[in-house]
Parts: structure tokens; sequence; C-alpha cells
């Protein structure tokens, strides 16, 4: 006898089950699309016990008859597809008719349905075996109420988490389908508790107010752009509110919840030195395109897709976030900008002398006018051109550079523009300018370099010595021209021009540093030459006590407002706040 057998209908679901139902959250997430597909208006999910002693979901949709609802409950019945060309185009969040059968596999199945009101059936299952079936007077819609998961699956049954984890995970998937479908009414009871009530609503900024709270939702940006015939949109975190959580970004094609390594990373591109290190931030974002550019059927919880263009993909989705979190509506208010003690500094900021801290107050006034012109060294703002960046073009009174009132405290430039005062953090302003132009030149290999009238030797731990050797062609893109010269020793005949008004002897030593952290952390070369051009920008960049004349502070606001994120430095921090007119009445109780 052969060694080879077919498997019984019996085990053959289970494996089908092992695939489709992780958790009580996958039931729920498989329900819950079979309901929208149905063209609900209203989804009421209730879960006991973390879902393990019960998990039913409630819609009012189109509803199924009797014959319709036994063949639901066979493996690969749908009504989504007819024939293979389907495939190629799927506009459902569900097609391959497995997600009934593989739930009443592992449970005991109440499944409830009715086309019109008062006719409805309902079938009982238990563990894939139907056990009743009967005529019931049921509203139009589709209940399925799902008893002791996993049951007959102990094995399964036991690496379920305690009841906090599991409902956490349903309601992290109630959340997402709310947000994906703000036009249908969620509900979510967790035993006796409601951890979800949201009405149907007209838009996503009155979703997300509802679930992220007003204040916080407030501070999202909408974003939108079309190229193609496809669409990007949804709502975009500032840098400025990222917070030290993941978890914050919701990514949906086609009304589907994905989790994709394509748009994670045009989103991270987007943010790319923005925010600080450990950072996130929220990001809901919608792609809607031809369903025949997406494969929706590569991964066994659909969770996963791939596009037939997904460099092209990836570039819109970067190019609508980054265009975005360049303009003015991404410029946090003052109140949006206190943080906790442990959050004042950004991990990675330098010291405080260079971030430039409010100094103490200069001998003469704290302030100074615009017509008052110091006598202070030339400062390099760069090559920023209006209107422009990143290579994205925007609307001119997004872009517009606010024009420079006075100078506080030889720290922070007051600006009007047009609607609210700006204030301007100057150190971090002049960082981001250098940061961008020094990282465009080093990745085009052309960085600036100025030669050293006498060369420096510098003396190098050994492991330090090791780093340069491991990435002394980042460190010559970067302007270094050096050279061994004995022992530890290297010696510098050249400087980036960047950095040629700071010590270069010291800077060497720091970036070196950097390096050996970053290749301790396993970094990539495209992040240790962030990280190091960020270094070498905040080195370079104008200090808290150096007085600007009107001049100057004008020009450097204009090339701050035509980099790519005018709100942050490279570090993450804020570079700037609006103090709105309607907000400055308010304080003097005129409104």
């Amino acid at each position: 006898m052969g060694r080879i057998r077919v498997l019984s209908d019996q085990i053959v679901n289970r494996i089908a089950a092992g695939e489709v139902v992780e958790r009580p959250a996958s039931v729920v997430k498989e329900l819950v699309e079979n309901s929208l597909d149905a063209g609900s208006s209203s989804v009421e999910i209730v879960v006991e016990s973390g879902g393990k002693r019960r998990i039913r979901v409630r819609d009012d949709g189109c509803g199924m008859d009797r014959d319709d609802a036994l063949l639901a409950l066979e493996r690969h019945a749908t009504s989504k597809l007819s024939e293979a060309g389907d495939l190629e185009a799927i506009s459902t969040l569900g097609f391959r008719g497995e997600a009934l059968p593989s739930i009443s596999a592992v449970s005991r199945l109440l499944l409830r349905s009715a086309v019109r009101d008062g006719q409805g059936s309902e079938i009982e299952v238990r563990a894939g075996r139907i056990v009743s079936v009967r005529e019931a007077g049921l509203p139009r819609g589709t209940s399925i109420d799902v008893q002791s998961l996993f049951f007959n699956v102990p094995a399964r049954r036991k690496f379920l988490r305690s009841e906090a984890t599991e409902i956490s995970h349903v309601l992290r998937w109630a959340t997402r389908y709310a947000l994906a479908w703000p036009g249908v009414r969620f509900s979510l009871r967790h035993g006796e508790s409601h951890l979800l009530d949201l009405p149907g609503t007209a838009s996503l900024e009155g979703r997300a107010a509802r679930l992220f709270g007003p204040d916080a939702a407030r501070r999202l940006v909408p974003f939108s752009l079309e190229r193609e015939g496809a669409r990007v949109h949804g709502l975009a975190g500032r840098p400025a509110d990222a917070q030290p959580r993941r978890g914050a970004q919701h990514l949906f094609v086609n009304g589907r919840v994905v989790q994709d390594r394509v748009l994670s990373h045009a989103v991270a591109e987007a943010y790319a030195n923005t925010v600080a290190g450990g950072r996130f931030p929220t990001v809901v974002l919608f792609l809607e395109i031809d369903p025949g550019g997406v494969d929706v059927n590569v991964h066994p919880q659909k969770l996963e897709v791939r596009f037939s263009r997904s460099s092209w993909v990836h570039d819109l989705v970067r190019d609508s976030l980054a265009s975005t979190l360049s303009g003015r509506r991404a410029v946090p208010r003052l109140e949006d900008l206190r943080p906790s003690g442990s959050e004042r500094v950004a991990e990675g900021a330098p010291a405080s002398r260079d971030r430039g801290e409010t100094p103490p107050a200069p001998p003469a006034a704290a302030w100074s006018a615009p017509g008052v012109e110091p006598e202070i060294r030339a400062i390099d703002l760069g090559d920023g051109r209006e209107g422009e960046a990143g290579g994205l073009s925007f609307r001119r009174d997004e872009r517009a550079a606010p024009v420079p009132l006075a100078q506080f405290r030889g720290a922070y430039i007051l600006a009007d523009d047009g609607e609210a005062v700006v204030v301007v953090d100057q150190h971090a302003a002049h960082e981001r300018i250098l940061f961008e132009r020094f990282l465009r030149q080093v990745e085009e290999g052309a960085a600036e370099t100025q030669a050293l009238l006498f060369p420096l030797a510098v003396e190098l731990l050994p492991h330090e010595l090791a780093v340069v050797e491991e990435e002394i062609e980042e460190f010559r893109r970067l302007g270094f021209r050096l050279e061994a010269f004995g022992g530890n020793t290297v010696r510098l005949d050249a400087v980036p021009s960047l950095a040629a008004g700071v010590d270069a002897a010291a800077l060497f030593r720091e970036l070196v540093g950097e390096a050996g952290r970053s290749r301790s952390a396993a970094s990539s070369v495209g992040s240790l030459r962030r990280r190091l051009v960020t270094t070498a920008a905040c080195r370079a960049a104008v200090k808290a006590s150096d007085p600007l004349s009107r001049g100057e502070m004008a020009a450097l606001l204009e090339s701050l407002f035509s980099t790519s994120s005018p709100t942050t430095c490279p570090h993450g921090r804020p570079v700037l706040f609006r103090l709105s007119f309607d907000e400055i009445e308010r304080a003097f109780r005129r409104r």
C-alpha cells in the first residue's frame, strides 16, 4: 500500500481554519469584511471573554436566503467570483469563500440571515457539521454568533492570550475598519463595556474625531494626490506630534486593511529626518487604485498585497505626504508643543550650547527689531529655490516665507505670515537648511570641500581608527580628504565647506563616533549618511547667541520654507510654531 493518501474533509477544514483563524480578532476581521461586502450601513460587534467565549457580528446588509446560507458554509463557495478572470481585478474585501467554513470548523456557530424582514433562516453548526436548519422571523441582514472558539482544537486554544490582550486585537481591527468606512455605523461591546459607538459620518475627519478625540484629530493634516487614475488621500500627523509608540499608522488599499512594505517605506521616506528616533507619526492613508493593478491574493489572511507598479505606487504615496508635510498646515500651534519633562530633548539632539537653548539675556535689549543691523559673521543659508522643495511644487500660499519682525534673545525669530505670528528657532531652522543642502551634495557625489592651510593630525583610539578604515569612502564622500599618518593618527588635508567655520578635528572625531554607533546598530549606508550629515549640519548652523540682521533673518526664512520639511530639524525637534491672530485676540478677550 502506498504512503500517499488524501486527507479527510475534517482535517482539511482544520488546516484551512489554521490559516484563516489565528485568534478572536481574526474572526471579527473576516465577519466584518463580509458585512461590509453585503452593503451594510450598520455593523454591531459583541464579544465576551476576549472572544474566547463568544463573538457576534450583526449587520443590516443584503442578507441570504436559506439556500445561499447553506452554500456559504461550504468551502470555496462565494458570491464574489464567477470565473478565473475575476481574480485579476478583485474589488471586494472577501472572495475566497473560506471565512465561514473555517470559523465553523473550530467553533459552535449560529448563522441567522434574511433577505426580507420577517423571512429568514437559522443554521446551527458544530465543528464544521450542520446540526439544524430552521425558518425564523428575522430582520433583514445577517448575524453570525461564534461560541467556544477552538473548543475542539485545545492546542490552538492554549496559545490565546489574556482577555485584555485578545480584546485589544479585536478593538484594533474594529478601529481600522471604522476608519476605512466612516459612513457605516460601528459598535463594539465587550461584556458590559461599550468600547465603540460610532454613528455613520460623511467624512474621515468626523470619524477620526470620534476615535482619536477632537483635539488629536484637529492636529491631523488632510492630504490628497491624484495621478494617472489613482488617488492617495487621508490624514497625516505633523512631525512635531510624533509619539513614542508604534501602531498609529493605518494603511488601506481599496478599502482593505493592509500591512505593506511598499506603502510603509513610502511613509517612512516622507517623514525621513523630520521625527526623532524612536518616535512615530500618526498616518491614516487610503490608496484607491485600479483593482487590476493590485494582487490581494498573496497572503492567507489577505493582509499583504502586491502592486504591478510598486515603484510608481511608492512615489505617489511619498510625494503626497511629503508635499503636505512641507506646507503651512503642518506647522504646529504653541499649545501643541508642550512636551513632558522627559520629552524636552529629542533623542540624538546635540548638547544645549549647540541646540540653541535660550541663552542669558544679552547686555542690551533682549530683542532686536529688523532695522538693527549688527555686525556678525557671514551665514551660509544654502541655495534653496523659492516655491520648490524636494522636487515637489507647492502653492505659493502654503510655501511663502513669513516676513521677519524681530529677533528675541538672540535665539528666536518672530515673523508674520499674514495670518499669524510665527516663532522660529534660528538654530534648528539653519540646521534643516544645511542638512538638506549638504545631503543633496553628498548623494550627488558633489560635496564642496575646503583645503586646510595647515593639515591636521587627528589622534584616534584603535577602535575609532577601525571605523575610519571601514567607512573611509563615506567620509571622503562627505568632503574629508584624509589619509593614514602612522600609528592611530589620521591626517586631514581638506574638510567639507559646510564645516569650514567649526573645529574640524573635533567635528571629525564626533562623526567617527557617530559612525561607530551606526555600525553597532547595523545601520544602512543611507542611515549612516543621514546621521553624519545631521551632525555636521548641527555643528555648522548658527547658534542661539548669534544676532541676525534683517536681511539674514529674511534669507534664513526664505531658505527654510524652500526645504522639504520646514517644521522640524533633522533630529525631529520643532523648528517653528504659529500663534494665530484669532488666538491673540481671544487672549486679550476681544473675541
